[in-house]
């Protein structure tokens, strides 16, 4: 049976979901653990935390202590439906860039994919991170983009899987030097239905 997840706008009625996941070691980003800081940020201010991980504008670090504007775009919190507490399993997020007011493929140097994802280790492996990037697609298509990137690290089989579960199509092995030396997969995938 496949697995039931809902995409949920981050709110405060999730939020504290959120923060136990954080506070168990959990980071919404595969890059670098932000699980301090944010939790940090929700102490200080949910309202301007919640904006902002809505994909209001912000600013982000890169590896190298740059700091640039994020791009905008959705995150949506993910639970599974398919057990009876519902709990909360992960991120994802949407970006994009605009040219002329409509979406394009293209991305800057420091924003590796249109979608990144993570889920928390102990649902990991149950079709979770499959049905997210499912549904994710669908909101990409709303936003008008017709096919989107996403990377992994050459390594990781699994999220390899569930991108190519969802229609990925490989097109390059590459390094991205700002975040290191090893390699990486990206995909092309097609947000047609």
């Amino acid at each position: 049976m496949p697995a039931r997840i809902s995409l949920q706008v981050p709110d405060k009625s999730l939020l504290d979901a959120y923060q136990a996941a954080l506070r168990g070691g959990w980071s919404p980003n595969t890059t670098r653990n932000v699980a301090p800081q944010q939790l940090a940020e929700i102490a200080a201010d949910p309202d301007a935390f919640l904006a902002e991980i809505r994909g209001g504008p912000g600013r982000i670090k890169l590896p190298d202590g740059r700091e640039v504007d994020r791009i905008p775009g959705p995150t949506r919190w993910i639970f599974a439906e398919d057990r009876p507490e519902r709990p909360f399993i992960g991120s994802i997020n949407l970006r994009w860039q605009e040219q002329d007011g409509r979406p394009i493929l293209a991305l800057p140097e420091h924003v590796l994919g249109h979608v990144g994802y993570t889920i928390l280790p102990a649902f990991a492996g149950h079709g979770y991170a499959t049905a997210a990037l499912a549904a994710m697609l669908g909101v990409a298509r709303e936003a008008g983009l017709s096919e989107i990137t996403i990377t992994c690290d050459a390594t990781n089989q699994a999220s390899r899987r569930i991108i190519e579960k969802n229609g990925g199509r490989l097109v390059e092995t590459f390094v991205a030097p700002l975040y290191g030396p090893d390699q990486r997969l990206r995909f092309l995938v097609s947000t047609a239905p």
